[in-house]
């Protein structure tokens, strides 16, 4: 408003021209904060945007900025139209004595009020009461209250707080300029303490900070605010229990989630399995189809298919670079993965079990024991390995001796006559520890030599076989077995002599040769050979075991003697030992059906509940069933 006085602009909220103090008179109590004709008709006129597609077709459009504006224009009206009606109703409340007059309501909710700005002007700020009214309180308003000025700031111990400044901050006597009308000083002037700042400051901005601007002291410098050590304290608490609670989460937490994730997935299965005649184990891990299961040390992986992963891992893998394989078994730890759809791995339980390393396989034929009694020079020791495997003997190598085939190793040992001669056979094969097995071959000692040739055989089909040997000259030779045909005629010169044995029933006949010579103690020789006539001439020789069944329980003992010969046609019923074979057998013909106990001597390996055609003589009796050794083996 323009001043009548001076002809200065003022604020239209000022009841006093601040320049000359002259106060303001509006034309009217409405229209004072009312706009102005020419601000109503400042009106963006909306635009118009045309929308033209692919096709050519437009359509007319309004732009969303000018709907917005347009309800921004229309919010400024209804807020000075509100203007207008306060200040209507603050002239009305201005007549009657309760509220100032002069001075419009501010709409805003800037902290620069009216009675901020100028808290130390009361005679600006407030009505001035009557002091004729002041004697009468009861023609006081209950909100009129004195106020400090500007001498009395220092003596604020003499405040009292009203019941209503305490129960509501915002309410008039809230403000440290304001006292009690019990403590009123006669010098101090009584004013309206109408207080409406604070009814048009929204809630979320009634903050501590506005509290204290309404205060005496807002006018001084504002200082800085220590912080003491107790806040110091309180914050680096805080900051601890946040590192601690991130380090528990990183650390413990999502671990323990990951192993929770983990544990829901079925166990992994580990079965002992043989691949390429090899040992392995057969390792299932269980998953979603579909699924990509790694492991690392297999550099392998594998799709879930069936709920499954399968690996299957050769156990010789293991220990391959190991020179020396001294432990019989060792544990095998597995790194499994979850590839996940984007290519990273996921860790699952590690697998661990343990695997056996086998020793080299070796097994025996010749002689049928490792320890063994001989009589002559030279003895072929007979035995089996894996094929490709290498062997020494007593430390030299035989590696050459394997046969590709079956893997027999024939090797020809020299008999001292010493007592005892050990060989010790090592065998090393692949994907195998170490084996070895220990032979030892007992010749007697002999004062006087008497060794066999060592083209003598071991086995023979014929019943008559030419025997050569040597010992010192001039010593006496006797040949205490079956024989014929001594030849003595140089054994006084060169210690030669020969003569043919002869084999009088089937199966091991031993040959006995004695020498003697003066002054030293007699040596002795005995030698076993083996003795079965060629098929064609036994089988020629055989009863039939069902019909002569009885007899043969009849006459055991002659049957015996004689070695006499059955054919046996059936099914082995029942396998009672492996080493050698020896089993039940139930012979079925047309004349019947009989039980037989029968050892295999054939070369052919046995299979429980097959049908075989035997050829056997007798050998006594077992379990009250005959007793008979098989010497050949066919298909029924």
């Amino acid at each position: 408003m323009k001043c009548v006085t001076c002809g200065r602009w003022n604020q239209n909220t000022l009841p006093r021209c601040r320049y000359c103090g002259t106060p303001l008179e509006p034309d009217d109590g409405y229209y004072s904060a009312a706009q102005p004709d020419w601000q109503s008709e400042l009106k963006d006129k909306p635009k118009t945007i045309v929308w033209v597609d692919a096709e050519g077709n437009a359509e007319n459009a309004r732009d969303y900025r000018d709907s917005l504006a347009d309800e921004m224009v229309d919010l400024r009206r209804r807020k000075r139209e509100g203007e207008v009606r306060q200040q209507h109703l603050r002239a009305e409340s201005a007549k009657r004595g309760f509220a100032p007059s002069a001075r419009s309501v501010r709409t805003t909710s800037n902290r620069g009020t009216f009675f901020s700005s100028m808290p130390d002007d009361p005679e600006i700020a407030l009505r001035q009461v009557d002091p004729a009214l002041v004697e009468n309180k009861e023609a006081v308003s209950p909100e009129a209250r004195p106020v400090y000025n500007t001498t009395l700031r220092s003596t604020r111990q003499q405040v009292q707080r009203t019941r209503e400044s305490s129960s509501n901050p915002y309410a008039y006597g809230s403000t440290q300029r304001l006292m009690s009308m019990d403590v009123q000083n006669e010098l101090q002037q009584v004013y309206d303490g109408y207080h409406d700042t604070s009814q048009y400051i929204p809630e979320y901005q009634r903050t501590d900070e506005y509290q204290h601007s309404m205060n005496m002291r807002s006018t001084k410098a504002w200082s800085p605010r220590r912080i003491g050590m107790r806040s110091l304290l309180l914050g680096f608490l805080i900051v601890s229990m946040l590192l601690v609670s991130a380090w528990l989460v990183i650390a413990v937490f999502i671990p323990m989630i990951n192993a929770s994730g983990n544990s829901t997935r079925g166990e992994t299965i580990i079965t002992p399995t043989i691949r390429n005649d090899l040992a392995a184990h057969t390792i299932t891990i269980p998953g979603e189809d579909g699924e990509r299961i790694s492991i690392r040390e297999l550099r392998s992986s594998a799709i879930v298919t069936g709920g499954v992963a399968t690996f299957d891992v050769l156990d010789h893998i293991w220990y391959d670079d190991y020179q020396d394989y001294l432990q019989e078994s060792m544990t095998v730890t597995l790194t499994p993965y979850l590839i996940t759809e984007t290519g990273k791995q996921q860790p699952l339980e590690p697998i661990t079990y343990e695997i056996d390393i086998p020793l080299s396989p070796i097994q025996l034929s010749t002689p049928d024991s490792p320890y063994k009694v001989v009589s002559t020079a030279m003895y072929t020791i007979v035995f089996y390995v894996s094929e490709g495997s290498k062997v020494t003997v007593n430390g030299e190598d035989y590696s050459d001796l394997v046969h590709t085939e079956g893997g027999k190793v024939s090797y020809n040992a020299t008999v001292q006559p010493i007592g005892e001669n050990t060989f010790t056979i090592v065998v090393r094969s692949q994907y195998c520890r170490e084996n070895s097995l220990t032979v030892t071959l007992y010749r007697e000692k002999q004062e006087i030599p008497l060794d066999l040739s060592s083209d003598i055989y071991s086995r023979s089909t014929d019943n008559v076989m030419t025997v050569r040997a040597t010992t010192i000259p001039g010593a006496v030779v006797n040949v205490l077995s079956s024989y014929s045909d001594l030849d003595i005629t140089t054994t006084d010169t060169d210690g030669y002599f020969s003569f043919k044995a002869l084999f009088d029933k089937i199966g091991d006949n031993t040959i006995i040769i004695t020498a003697d010579y003066p002054g030293r103690k007699q040596t002795r020789v005995e030698y076993v050979v083996y003795y079965v006539p060629s098929v064609d001439v036994y089988s020629r020789k055989a009863w039939d075991i069902v019909t002569q069944y009885n007899d043969l329980m009849d006459n055991m003992d002659l049957r015996k003697s004689k070695s006499q010969i059955y054919v046996c046609i059936g099914e082995l019923v029942s396998m009672e030992t492996t080493k050698p074979q020896r089993a039940f057998m139930e012979c079925t013909t047309k004349d019947g059906t009989v039980t037989v106990y029968i050892e295999n001597a054939s070369q052919t390996t046995w299979v429980e509940g097959q049908r075989y055609r035997l050829y056997a003589d007798a050998y006594g009796m077992y379990s009250s069933k005959p007793w008979l050794i098989a010497r050949y083996t066919y298909d029924p």
